[in-house]
């Protein structure tokens, strides 16, 4: 069984596989306290959007988001998405990012303009994460509660910096291929020879079906009404569900160029380094819908599929985290879902018209040492921390009197049995506990979730962890 969930799931995580969540409604009631919470293993960060965006909701609350994941290609997924999102707020158009958010998000394949963007931005966050290792440590208290770029870096280490800009100059070469067809087709029939998708999706669809290969259309048709709708993926259509299960293409994507951001080794290095050609090794069974895609809202005159659901939910995020949640102008276009193209100023690149980058030379104008690669910067109602990368069940020991609230859930695993899932409930009740955690349910517990709050005997961690001597 863990085989089969193995292949079913894969080795990667490169998307949750439960609703995205405002972290704010399951803080302890203290609101003028300061509040910090862990997350491990986020993934692709939809929890930071979530709470980041609804911040500003109901009383202000000083919040800090501490973040410790396994790998590098984590951490600059959520960077990318953070960057994407807050990059340029003076021209917020919503719609557009969110198209382009989703489609690097959950789509094995991407449109030209769509991977002129990814280009760009890697670019800019590769120079800034080198930039950041070079500036002076804060003087003072105040000051340790900035920092310039989408998230706090400091407390990772050298050389989890070092692996985060060998992910993201990968990222950087992944160029438009010239004369690509934009937008999904039809959803192609299953055929004997190899399928289209990411590198390496041929490969885990047929280890995974074996026999049932030839048969995978039915396949896929029977797990969603028997597995995912009934627990809870009601809005997942089976025409999207059977074009991301047959080629990986999701949210619009489906062009010629493959998605690097959801491409790696079958277990990622610490050092962000390839030893074999980035192929496909995440989820082949839920899809990515789960993260936005199950809320209500949007024309309730039809019924609407887990993409539209997803790029409205994520377009009024990212307009409430712009605009601190002002009412749409009346300048902001329609919300189509085509993605910001290449050279738009209004899509947060820079236009190279002006004397900036463009995102397609990648390095061929590096800024000077001392300038800033990223422009101006949306502010962040939140604190968000990455710690050091390393094994996550060794985190909450370590980090237990730090923060005050830890959430894990496996909602929408369609391969879990019952057993497997009280086996992973109580694995995570005795990491909690070791970590000076107790259980805190009660109704404001989402389903199928675990909370914990700081216990009374967590004992005080070390000041100084895990801030590395040898990084300023």
């Amino acid at each position: 069984m863990a085989a089969a969930l193995e292949e079913a799931a894969g080795t990667v995580c490169w998307w949750g596989l439960s609703p995205a969540l405002d972290l704010r409604l399951h803080l302890p009631a203290e609101p003028a306290a300061e509040a910090s919470v862990l997350l491990v293993g986020a993934a692709e960060g939809r929890h930071l959007l979530m709470t980041a965006a609804r911040a500003r909701r109901g009383e202000p609350r000083d919040i800090t988001l501490f973040v410790t994941e396994r790998s590098p290609e984590p951490v600059a997924r959520q960077l990318l998405f953070l960057l994407l999102a807050l990059e340029a707020p003076e021209r917020p158009r919503p719609a557009a990012r969110a198209a382009a958010l989703l489609e690097l998000f959950g789509s094995g394949s991407l449109r030209s303009g769509t991977a002129a963007l990814l280009s760009g931005t890697a670019a800019r966050l590769r120079r800034w994460v080198r930039l950041e290792r070079h500036r002076d440590p804060p003087r003072d208290r105040e000051r340790e509660r900035d920092w310039d770029g989408p998230a706090d870096l400091r407390l990772m280490k050298c050389r989890d910096r070092d692996a985060l800009e060998a992910v993201l100059r990968r990222w950087e070469r992944a160029l438009p291929v010239p004369g690509a067809e934009p937008g999904p087709g039809p959803v192609p029939e299953a055929e004997p020879g190899p399928v289209p998708g990411p590198p390496g999706w041929d490969r885990r669809l047929r280890r995974r079906f074996g026999a049932r290969f030839e048969a995978r259309a039915a396949v896929a048709d029977w797990e969603l009404q028997m597995a995912l709708r009934p627990r809870g993926a009601a809005s997942v259509s089976p025409e999207e569900f059977r074009l991301w299960r047959e080629t990986g293409t999701a949210f619009g994507g489906g062009g010629a160029t493959p998605n690097p951001t959801v491409l790696s080794d079958p277990r990622p290095r610490a050092d962000g380094h390839s030893v074999s050609p980035p192929a496909y090794w995440g989820d082949i069974a839920t899809g990515p819908f789960i993260a936005f895609g199950l809320g209500g809202g949007g024309n309730r005159d039809r019924p609407q599929s887990a993409t539209e659901l997803s790029l409205a939910a994520v377009t009024e995020l990212l307009r409430e985290l712009l605009t601190g949640g002002d009412p749409p102008q009346n300048g902001d276009p329609p919300q189509n879902g085509d993605p910001p193209q290449n050279g738009d100023p209004q899509n947060g690149e820079r236009d190279p018209q002006n004397g900036d980058r463009d995102p397609q030379n990648g390095d061929r104008d590096p800024p000077g040492e001392d300038s800033d690669p990223l422009g101006p910067l949306a502010p962040l109602p939140i604190r968000i921390r990455f710690l050091p990368l390393g094994d996550p069940p060794a985190t909450p020991a370590r980090l237990g009197g730090r923060c005050q609230l830890l959430v894990l859930g496996w909602r929408l695993v369609p391969s879990l049995r019952p057993a497997q899932l009280g086996a992973l409930r109580a694995r995570a009740a005795a990491l909690a506990g070791a970590g000076g955690f107790e259980p805190w349910g009660g109704p404001g517990e989402p389903p199928a979730h675990l909370r914990f709050r700081k216990g009374p005997s967590a004992e005080t961690p070390d000041p100084n962890y895990p801030r590395d001597p040898s990084c300023p």
